[in-house]
């Protein structure tokens, strides 16, 4: 068995210019947000970014403005103007400002603002919780304090604001 190939069979660069090269497939650790174990619907077409792996630790305030994953440890503030998914490796502890939350893991600490937050069936969720829907699958544990409140736009006064 020969491993080389006879200098007649041998393609030189010039022989191979027409043919379209393109970069190798590489797997990414991208989740599509339908492979996402959860409470109640998601939009499937989203694609989560990957920010915290298993084996990180941060201390510190992070900020994120697309859909994304935490699987690591985070100790401080997060922030995101989207979809914030704590995976089931994931443990937050501190202050969670997201615009919808998914907790696969355990969140300890504070959130608020949230338009939505559901809490998988391996979740847990610790601490005070302020949010316009809440959901939590059967298994999931939520401790703490709870405030279920619409949006501030839709907040109407009952009686007129006396003027001053």
């Amino acid at each position: 068995m020969a491993f080389w190939k006879r200098s007649s069979e041998r393609e030189s660069v010039h022989d191979r210019h027409d043919e379209q090269w393109s970069a190798p497939e590489i797997a990414t650790p991208e989740i599509a947000a339908s492979e996402v174990p959860k409470a109640g619907v998601i939009a499937p077409a989203l694609v989560l970014r990957p920010s915290l792996g298993p084996d990180t630790s941060v201390s510190g305030r992070l900020s994120f403005t697309v859909p994304t994953r935490i699987d690591g440890k985070l100790r401080g503030e997060v922030r995101a103007s989207d979809l914030l998914v704590v995976g089931e490796q994931g443990f937050v502890e501190g202050v969670v400002r997201a615009l919808k939350l998914v907790v696969l893991g355990e969140v300890r600490g504070e959130v608020r603002g949230a338009e939505s937050i559901e809490v998988g069936r391996s979740g847990r969720l610790i601490g005070l919780v302020e949010a316009q829907t809440l959901t939590v699958a059967e298994g999931g544990c939520l401790e703490g304090d709870c405030r279920i409140a619409p949006a501030r736009d839709n907040v109407r006064a009952l009686r007129p604001v006396a003027e001053a």
